[in-house]
């Protein structure tokens, strides 16, 4: 497939984190909290995205076990299975879309199921502003 101006691949972002399903809360709060971070792609032994865990689920976490950091919960416990994704090859038009219809602040970017990326509503208005500057036919 030949590669647009308007696809995804071209305006996400590469640099994600990614968490293991058997990995405790602990573990992933001190990754968030180190590396400034609201979320992670969560992969199963495989390399397959299995849920996202999110800085809102750990808060909670937090919460319901008293401001302990040290919960030996596993992030699959926690994690959001039912995980909306893009396509690295959709336009990034349509994903605009998505972003205005829903909640959501960040899709995970999948090619050949797998996570290659993230895409934010900020890197989407960025990918707007620069289709608009080049001028480029939609």
């Amino acid at each position: 497939m030949p590669v647009s101006p308007l696809q995804v691949r071209n305006y996400m972002s590469t640099r994600f984190a990614t968490l293991s399903e058997r990995q405790d809360i602990s573990e992933a709060i001190t990754l968030f909290t180190e590396r400034d971070l609201f979320g992670a792609a969560v992969l199963d032994n495989l390399g397959n995205m299995v849920g996202v865990l999110s800085v809102t689920d750990c808060i909670g976490e937090a919460i319901r076990e008293g401001f302990d950091a040290g919960s030996h919960r596993k992030v699959s416990a926690l994690m959001s299975k039912d995980v909306r994704t893009v396509d690295a090859d959709d336009n990034i038009l349509d994903v605009a879309k998505l972003f205005m219809e829903g909640y959501y602040r960040r899709y995970p970017v999948m090619e050949d199921n797998r996570v290659v990326g993230v895409i934010t509503r900020l890197e989407v208005l960025k990918g707007i502003s620069k289709i608009g500057r080049a001028g480029v036919a939609i």
